[in-house]
């Protein structure tokens, strides 16, 4: 039984009190009482106070709901409690339960009501002692935050004591895009490596910016040859050692992409491979084969896509702007940092990409062209000084030479 509200009204007796809620049968009822309170201030915490009584008594006598003793069973709980409800992707649960490892080996015994925001910060500390990056530390407090905040909102607990705590920050990864020779290198590979679907699908990351997960579940259907625009419709989502076919996680990421006729050219020898892959098996082509996929409907994993782009970098000898070897993500950042170094308009590349919106990319690619900025540092000096000089500075230019000044 949910008290969904609570509303106080003033009588010529006093201050009385209203709760709503929804009985076992969905039907909307209501309870009243006269509050002891006098003054208006008063009588809204006695009023709260009544709501609160009744959802703990709603609780303890609802059947099958067993509310939990510790830190790891309530977090264990609220992520049971997405999967059933399908509020995030499956991909999404599997680095979830990763990061309830974290919170129940540092705070797992800790009952619910007893954890406070010094606990909170000393297994943060802790850690970052132990050697793991701001980023993992920062998605499991994440978690349990959410996982506290739900229960505020469904009234299981009055306040987070979690909220106070304050995140690591996050170091800044610069992208680790391919500069022009190491681009020239990766090019001059795929013209003489031959037309398999891994390097079709590095060639396309390299022109588009398209993601593994994007790539591997690209299919037929979404590809227009003839207009030469990719349709984003398809991607592959990962569940722990599992993976699975699902629509793009966002309506950014959800996208049409122009591709050069070099692609266009690309693909419709792959199309046309696949084909004859088709014939001699004696079935037919279909729309809904992936691109990189098999004639039996498969597609390559993500992470196979990714292991054979690591043998190839590795085998070339690779190496980003970072001075690292580059993981296949890489590939999108080098089409994004060509792009906008190419004077793109940021709005088109950030469009093509599929981030959420222009600000996102120029915060991640603005300062990945370091001769870019020379050279716009160099157009300003030219312009601050670009005016004539006044005829009176001048005269007193001459003066001063002439006083020995």
């Amino acid at each position: 039984m949910k008290y969904t509200s609570a509303q106080l009204s003033e009588t010529p007796t006093g201050f009385k009190g209203r709760i709503n809620y929804k009985d076992e049968n969905g039907k909307w009822c209501a309870k009243y009482r006269m509050l002891k309170s006098t003054g208006k201030r008063e009588a809204k915490r006695e009023l709260e106070a009544w709501r609160d009584e009744m959802e703990e008594k709603a609780r303890r006598e609802t059947p099958g709901i067993k509310r939990p003793d510790n830190v790891g069973a309530f977090v264990a709980q609220y992520i049971d409690t997405l999967e059933s409800s399908q509020s995030v992707e499956r991909s999404t649960l599997t680095p979830y339960r990763a990061m309830q490892r974290h919170i129940d080996s540092g705070l797992g015994s800790i009952a619910v009501e007893d954890l406070d925001a010094d606990a909170v910060q000393a297994w943060i500390n802790s850690m970052a002692a132990n050697g793991y990056a701001a980023s993992t530390i920062r998605k499991a407090l994440n978690l349990l935050k959410a996982a506290y905040k739900d229960a505020v909102q469904r009234r299981v607990i009055k306040y987070s004591p979690v909220d106070v705590v304050k995140a690591p920050k996050l170091k800044k990864a610069e992208p680790n895009s391919l500069g022009s020779d190491q681009r020239a290198k990766l090019i001059a590979y795929l013209d003489i490596a031959g037309k398999t679907p891994v390097n079709l699908a590095i060639r396309m990351a390299l022109h588009t910016g398209m993601r593994e997960q994007e790539l591997c579940g690209l299919r037929w259907k979404d590809v227009d040859l003839q207009t030469g625009v990719i349709h984003i419709r398809n991607v592959i989502g990962r569940d722990g050692g599992k993976t699975y076919e699902k629509e793009p996680k966002t309506g950014g990421s959800r996208r049409d992409i122009p591709i050069p006729q070099e692609l266009v050219n690309a693909l419709k020898d792959r199309r046309t491979e696949m084909m004859e892959e088709c014939m001699e098996a004696g079935i037919a082509m279909t729309p809904d084969l992936h691109v990189i996929g098999r004639i039996d409907g498969s597609y390559m994993s993500p992470h196979s896509l990714w292991r054979e782009w690591k043998a190839i970098s590795k085998s070339l000898g690779l190496v980003g702007m970072e001075g690292k070897p580059p993981a296949f993500h890489d590939l999108r950042h080098t089409f994004a940092t060509a792009a906008i170094k190419s004077g793109a308009d940021v709005k088109s590349v950030s469009s093509i990409l599929g981030h959420a919106n222009a600000a996102m990319t120029l915060n991640i690619y603005a300062n990945a062209d370091a001769e870019a900025k020379r050279r716009a540092m160099e157009r300003a000096t030219e312009e601050i000084a670009s005016g004539p000089i006044p005829e009176d500075m001048l005269e007193l230019g001459s003066t001063s030479i002439d006083n020995g000044q």
